[in-house]
């Protein structure tokens, strides 16, 4: 059976965290950039709310019948009225602040504008209103407030606008424009947007990097825990091994690994001779001795009751000997009995000639089998000459 990087548990982990991690990332993005925005705005409707009550106290609604034309710049309401709102916008730092009524012609136009009259953008009475605008004062001509609900992308730049709605009795006779510079604030939540991604895509990198170390720590073959490690001889046990084969599979890496198949010969009958406990000790025996070797070039596992598995990586025959050397030397010093002994094959992995992990080790039990029949023939043979 094939295995692929997509079935890997580790990986599926770790997407599955950083696709977590990417909404929530997103989901508290788009709530903190709701509640900040919707602050700017509460800010500024407070502030227009603040202006409209002061020039509604003080506005001279006669102003929008007797000022049509560039001429009336000189009449006295003009000036007063100038005055007034030129110091309001100094006051309260808008970017534009006029007001504008519709002609007989019903195009919007200025009549009062609260800029300098040397100011490039300053406007006349009777100049007119950018049309694409229109839409907006229609509706503070209706009664409406207009007040800032998004940065508006004009030709004269990015604004908060809104209007307002000059009542002369309970008739609407004209609307106050305010207009707040936004470049500064457009800006901020353009790069925000623009940073959305990077961050979404930082942090799930993270999440994904940091469950993924700690899922192989959990299932690293030295980690002691009862579900990868056998209880008798604290090896890692089949569980163990069957994920760590499929891991090894999953990531390519078969190259070079060597494979030991071992089984206890005569464990049946230390069991039935010297009773389970002597059995069990002759169990360890095997699993002390690979531990008193302190390698860290191989890992052991007990795969059965009697059978054992060590993975060599960069094996070949001279360092698999020398190892198999070691550990028989390290295993009869712990045996309670000179007939105790061990079978073993080995196998390394040839990408021509194995499908997998699996078929070299299945070369390493055959290897094994054959050399326990050996064994167990010569005890026959030696049991025969001594009769």
């Amino acid at each position: 059976m094939k295995n692929t990087f997509w079935k890997r548990v580790d990986f599926q982990v770790s997407i599955f965290t950083a696709a977590i991690v990417a909404a929530l990332t997103f989901s508290i993005f788009i709530f903190q950039y709701q509640i900040t925005y919707r602050d700017t705005l509460k800010s500024l409707n407070d502030q227009v709310e603040s202006i409209y009550s002061y020039i509604d106290e003080f506005l001279d609604t006669t102003t929008f019948d007797n000022i049509s034309a560039r001429e009336d710049i000189n009449n006295p309401e003009y000036i007063e009225m100038h005055d007034l709102f030129r110091q309001v916008k100094e006051v309260t730092g808008v970017m534009y602040l006029y007001t504008a009524k519709q002609n007989s012609n019903g195009e919007f136009i200025y009549v009062i504008d609260g800029l300098n009259s040397d100011n490039p953008s300053f406007r006349y009475p009777g100049d007119l209103i950018e049309s694409e605008i229109y839409p907006d004062m229609q509706r503070a001509l209706s009664g409406e407030k207009v007040l800032p609900d998004k940065i508006k992308d004009t030709e004269w730049g990015k604004i908060f606008i809104t209007y307002l709605p000059i009542y002369d009795d309970a008739d609407v006779i004209g609307v106050i424009g305010i207009e707040f510079e936004a470049e500064h604030q457009y800006m901020t939540y353009r790069n925000l947007r623009l940073l959305l991604p990077w961050f979404i895509l930082l942090f799930s990198l993270i999440a994904s990097l940091i469950s993924r170390a700690l899922f192989r720590h959990i299932s690293n073959p030295f980690y002691r825990d009862m579900a990868n490690t056998d209880y008798l001889t604290q090896l890692k046990n089949r569980n163990a091994y069957q994920i760590d084969m499929a891991n090894l599979i999953a990531m390519r890496r078969e190259h070079g690994m060597g494979i030991i198949a071992i089984d206890l010969n005569s464990l049946k009958k230390v069991n039935d001779t010297y009773g389970h406990e002597k059995g069990d000790q002759y169990i360890t025996c095997i699993s002390q001795a690979f531990e008193n070797l302190k390698t860290k070039e191989a890992v052991m596992y007990r795969i059965g009751g009697d059978e054992f598995v060590i993975w060599v990586p960069g094996a070949d025959e001279s360092k698999i000997e020398n190892l198999m050397a070691r550990l028989k030397e390290e295993f009869y010093k712990l045996t309670f009995s000179p007939d105790l002994s061990f079978s073993w094959g080995y196998a390394i992995y040839n990408e021509q000639e194995d499908d997998d992990l699996h078929s070299t080790y299945r070369k390493a039990d055959k290897q094994m089998y054959s050399k326990k029949q050996e064994h167990y023939s010569a005890l026959e043979n030696n049991t025969d000459k001594n009769r």
